[in-house]
């Protein structure tokens, strides 16, 4: 499986967005200059995300997007599966997809299905808090000097 960079940015994006207080509002230019991404891809990603129900946005002088929940009910996986569309390492086991041909002499779909879970247990168990936890102690520890 491949997470391509609409994955990879949306990751970014929600991250950069998860970094600011509860509730508020940020703009694409905002998150753009946080992040080096540009406008326009950020406004691409921005819409499956909220077609995804991860983000709220608001129009106008004071508008911006927000977390649509709390960094701690967000999780990898739900927003990679609004960027990407699938976690599926193959489309065979895609119940979206339309049925393979060997279907049912398929020697290798177990493992297929298998990978398919495994991978969705690893990234719906990471939050945007563990995440935020995670670089906020890196961060910490990078700073640190150390003498002899």
């Amino acid at each position: 499986m491949r997470i391509s960079t609409r994955g990879v940015y949306a990751l970014e994006a929600m991250l950069a967005l998860g970094s600011q207080p509860a509730g508020e509002r940020v703009s694409i230019r905002q998150i753009s200059e946080q992040t080096g991404l540009s406008d326009s891809y950020l406004e691409q990603i921005f819409a499956l995300l909220k077609r995804g129900g991860l983000l709220i946005s608001l129009r106008g002088n004071r508008g911006g997007y927000h977390l649509a929940r709390p960094s701690t009910a967000i999780t990898v996986g739900d927003i990679v599966r609004a960027a990407e569309g699938s976690l599926n390492p193959v489309s065979c086991t895609d119940p979206a997809t339309p049925g393979c041909d060997r279907f049912k002499d398929c020697l290798s779909r177990p493992v297929w299905n298998l990978m398919e879970q495994e991978i969705a247990d690893f990234v719906d168990q990471i939050t945007l808090f563990d995440l935020h936890r995670q670089f906020a102690a890196w961060e910490q520890d990078s700073q640190m000097e150390f003498f002899i």
